[in-house]
C-alpha cells in the first residue's frame, strides 16, 4: 500500500486554536503550521513535555483533536509548542486533510486580494505623481516606535516599524487576519487612526507577527493632520541621517 507523503506536510497557516489542559483550565493560542499529523502553536504559556492536551482548532469545522506535546521553545514573550496528535480514524483524517487545505487556499487567496490592492494603489498612486502629486508624501518612514493598538476593546503591545501618510507597518504577537480593522496611535500625535490590515506575516526569528495596514480616515481633517505628523517625522529622519 502507498501512502501519499504530501498530506502530511505542514501547512504555514495562521488558525486560532483553543487549549484546554487536564485540570480544566484552557487559553487561546494560534497555529504556526498545521497538518493531520501535528501542530505548531505560538501559546502565550508553556505546557510540559510529553503532557497532553484537547485542542479545539477554530477554523477547521467539528475537529477536535488530542495531541501530545512534544517540545516547547521559549521565544521572546511567547512559547512555540510542537505537538503531535493522537492516531486518527480515517474518514476523520480525511475531513482534517481538507479543512487544513481548504485553509491554506484561504490564506492564499487572502494574500494574493491583498497584492492585487496594493498594486492598484500604487497604480493610482503613479497616476496621481505623474498629474503633479507629492511622491514623497507617501514614501514611508522609518520609526521603530512602541505603541499600544486598540483590537475591539483590548490594547495590545505592539511596535510600529515605519509609517506613510497612507499606512503602517507593525509588529505584534497577537495574529490578525486580512481585512480586520484596528485603531493605531500616530507617534508624537494625540490621537488614534482607523486601519484595516492588508497584510499578515510571521517572523520565524522571533515568532511574532507584521502586519501591513491601511489607514481610514474620519474625515479630511484627520487625513490632515496625520499627514503633517508623518512629514514631521520624516524631517526628523532625514536630519538624522545626514552627516
Amino acid at each position: 500500500m502507498t501512502t501519499n507523503r504530501r498530506r502530511y506536510f505542514r501547512q504555514p497557516v495562521a488558525l486560532p486554536v483553543r487549549v484546554r489542559l487536564l485540570d480544566g483550565s484552557s487559553w487561546q493560542a494560534v497555529t504556526l503550521d498545521l497538518s493531520v499529523r501535528g501542530t505548531r502553536l505560538l501559546a502565550p504559556a508553556a505546557l510540559p513535555v510529553s503532557s497532553k492536551a484537547k485542542l479545539t482548532i477554530g477554523a477547521v469545522k467539528g475537529i477536535t483533536v488530542y495531541a501530545h506535546v512534544r517540545s516547547v521553545r521559549s521565544v521572546a514573550d511567547r512559547f512555540e509548542i510542537h505537538l503531535s496528535f493522537d492516531a486518527l480514524p480515517s474518514h476523520l483524517e480525511e475531513t482534517f486533510h481538507r479543512e487544513v487545505r481548504a485553509a491554506e487556499r484561504h490564506a492564499l487567496l487572502e494574500r494574493s486580494e491583498a497584492q492585487g490592492e496594493r498594486l492598484a494603489r500604487d497604480a493610482a498612486a503613479m497616476i496621481s505623481v505623474r498629474a503633479g502629486g507629492d511622491r514623497r508624501r507617501s514614501r514611508r518612514v522609518r520609526i521603530e516606535a512602541s505603541a499600544h493598538i486598540r483590537i475591539g476593546t483590548a490594547y495590545v503591545g505592539a511596535k510600529i516599524l515605519d509609517i506613510s501618510s497612507g499606512g503602517a507597518k507593525v509588529r505584534l504577537a497577537q495574529v490578525m487576519r486580512i481585512g480586520e480593522r484596528l485603531l493605531l496611535p500616530i507617534p508624537g500625535w494625540d490621537g488614534e487612526v482607523r486601519a484595516v490590515v492588508r497584510s499578515v506575516r510571521v517572523r520565524a526569528k522571533d515568532l511574532h507577527f507584521e502586519i501591513g495596514v491601511t489607514f481610514e480616515f474620519a474625515d479630511r481633517h484627520q487625513a490632515r493632520d496625520v499627514r503633517a505628523r508623518v512629514a514631521e517625522l520624516r524631517r526628523a529622519a532625514e536630519e538624522l541621517a545626514a552627516p
